[in-house]
């Protein structure tokens, strides 16, 4: 109960004067130096206008789309990414050998059981990869788009 009185008192007064407004005349009683009212703002004379731009700015042509550019940039990007998704998806074979009933000859260099364990961090590395180079070829296709060049995607 304490704490309601208490709040009650703390915003008494800004129930108070919280519908209040102020108009011209509430200058008056307030003398601020240099505030101005309403019927001095219209007291002022007119601002000058200007009629025409006082310079006349070429006409826009856009610059040429360089896409040559942007598709070698495309290219680029697209030949490193799939390098790397085809040596993850060797790796991910191999580790599929390691794991079935072929991988058993001793006399062989292919890959044993227990591979996995041993492909899991190069794996990981390269769907890393492949993940930020799939990032960068979309900027670099939002970059083509951006700039109105037409990427060939094959």
């Amino acid at each position: 109960m304490k704490r309601v009185i208490v709040l009650m008192v703390c915003l008494a007064p800004a129930m108070a004067f919280a519908d209040e407004t102020y108009t011209n005349a509430d200058l008056a009683k307030f003398q601020v130096p240099g505030a101005y009212n309403n019927q001095d703002l219209k007291r002022l004379p007119p601002l000058p206008v200007q009629r025409r731009p006082a310079a006349t700015l070429p006409a826009y042509e856009p610059a040429p789309v360089p896409t040559a550019s942007l598709q070698a940039w495309y290219d680029s990007l697209k030949s490193e990414r799939d390098a790397l998704a085809a040596e993850m998806t060797y790796e991910k074979s191999q580790v599929d050998f390691s794991e079935s009933a072929f991988a058993g000859d001793t006399r062989s260099y292919d890959v044993r059981l227990g591979y996995r364990s041993q492909a899991t961090p190069l794996i990981r590395e390269l769907q890393k990869r492949v993940t930020l180079l799939d990032q960068q070829i979309d900027i670099a296709l939002d970059a083509a788009r951006k700039a109105g060049a037409v990427i060939d995607r094959r």
